[in-house]
């Protein structure tokens, strides 16, 4: 699952972007994109507001079909 600050508890909106865990400000591109942050909480509410529908990740593909023969 790739994590997004904007699906984070831990992050705050309104008069700025702030991560309360880390305890400082964010801008909003970094808030948006994918990260690798040690203190992420999931959170399916989207904290900007638009995304209406909760965050669901994707299942991960299979990498073989079942009873599909492999080729090595």
């Amino acid at each position: 699952m790739k994590q997004y600050c904007r699906y984070c508890c831990f992050l705050c909106t309104g008069n700025g972007i702030w991560c309360d865990k880390q305890g400082r400000e964010i801008k909003e591109g970094t808030a948006k994109s994918p990260n690798r942050c040690h203190d992420f909480a999931f959170n399916p509410i989207d904290a900007f507001g638009e995304n209406e529908k909760e965050y669901k990740p994707r299942e991960p593909k299979k990498k073989q079909c079942d009873g599909q023969m492999s080729l090595f």
